[in-house]
């Protein structure tokens, strides 16, 4: 009997451990206080709506610690089914975008967004031992979501 209540408490106990590893991390808001933490370097998975099976690497550089956030995104070796659907005057040799931006702001949400014309990008912060940034973006009408993490 104390055999079989030993071994269900392990038991529970390892399945709330797992449970644990596996919750998302706590949204962090962000603020002028703690936006030096966010420069450097992100990387991580682009994923365009119309090609979910096509991620694409996508690099975030963070330049500047103050309002308005300054920095590049460069998606790297599109697929030249994804290439296609942005303009030739975006894309660089090797099928590479990079968007340069330099008006940045931090929402009422405490998250980072950025607007060019038609173009939008809204990302969250998680801050931890591996900081990540999670968020969507549309982009010469292209939509799709963002997977970073700090290098």
């Amino acid at each position: 009997m104390k055999r079989t209540i030993y071994l269900v408490g392990m038991g529970l106990l390892l399945i709330s451990m797992v449970m644990m590893s596996c919750a998302p991390k706590q949204k962090t808001i962000i603020t002028k206080s703690n936006l030096p933490t966010l420069t450097g370097k992100w990387e991580g998975w682009t994923t365009f709506d119309n090609f979910e099976g096509m991620p694409v690497l996508t690099t975030l550089e963070i330049t500047s610690e103050t309002v308005p956030v300054q920095g590049r995104i460069t998606l790297e070796n599109l697929p030249d089914r994804v290439a296609f659907a942005f303009p030739a005057d975006a894309k660089t040799a090797g099928n590479n975008i990079i968007i340069n931006f330099g008006n940045g702001m931090i929402s009422s949400q405490g998250t980072l967004i950025g607007q060019s014309g038609q173009n939008f990008l809204e990302l969250t912060y998680y801050a931890g031992e591996k900081p990540k940034f999670g968020g969507w973006f549309y982009y010469y009408g292209a939509r799709g979501t963002m997977g970073l993490t700090k290098k």
